[in-house]
């Protein structure tokens, strides 16, 4: 059995996949990713194959427990190509892994479509992918969360609250306006990145959103789109 690990900004995902078949992807807070629970969870597998954003303590941490209890590990990088896709980054090591992962998931799921791919997490990046397996850059931007909080912390006079629901109105007092416009802005770069794309001679023939905010993007995006929540897992089954 080989396990695939992303570690996040602050939840760890993981799937186990047994004969070729991906199990079901679970979540943990990164804090509880204690020896205790690395035992309880992968002691039974050969292979532990790991994605990190920037968590040198935590893939050290697991990187020991792996040699300990003599289980091959993995830690995946991001490259100037593989699978048929090629990185747009002078130096590829720099893009973060997350968004290598889903570049390889793209093209192995529509390998004939130009592909605009939206992550909605802490942080939302937007990555184009041609067809021919060009990577052809991205942004990256404040997260939903991210955004709202750099409102508040950054003024004396705006109060909010966060609200239950995603609306793209116009508010009528300041936790609507504040709200609204987080997905407002995130929905217009959005929209923003398919002109561009246009703009560039590339057509987009499939918009793919993963992250914790992306079912709800795709309910306020007119355009559409397809959600794949382990996106990254997709990506991560090339490296076994």
């Amino acid at each position: 059995m080989i396990a695939l690990v992303d570690i996040g900004n602050s939840r760890t995902k993981y799937s186990i996949v047994n004969e070729g078949k991906k199990g079901s992807v679970q979540s943990i807070a990164n804090g509880q990713l204690s020896n205790k629970y690395l035992t309880e969870c992968f002691s039974k597998i050969d292979k532990l194959i790991v994605a990190s954003v920037n968590h040198n303590e935590l893939t050290d941490n697991v990187e020991l427990w792996c040699k300990e209890q003599n289980i091959h590990y993995q830690q995946v990088v991001s490259e100037k190509n593989k699978n048929g896709v090629l990185s747009a980054y002078h130096r590829p090591s720099q893009l973060g892994v997350d968004r290598w992962l889903t570049l390889i998931a793209a093209k192995a799921l529509y390998p004939s479509e130009n592909t605009l791919i939206v992550d909605a997490g802490t942080a939302t990046t937007i990555d184009l992918l041609a067809a021919n397996g060009e990577h052809q850059g991205g942004w990256i931007l404040a997260g939903i969360d991210t955004l709202f909080s750099c409102v508040l912390d950054n003024t004396s006079q705006v109060q909010a609250n966060v609200a239950k629901t995603a609306s793209l109105a116009f508010g009528a007092n300041s936790s609507e306006n504040v709200n609204n416009a987080t997905w407002a802005a995130t929905i217009g770069a959005i929209n923003l990145a398919i002109l561009q794309s246009e703009q560039q001679g590339i057509v987009i023939g499939e918009i793919l959103l993963t992250g914790g905010n992306g079912r709800t993007i795709a309910s306020l995006l007119t355009h559409q789109c397809t959600v794949i929540e382990d996106l990254v897992f997709v990506g991560l089954q090339a490296y076994i």
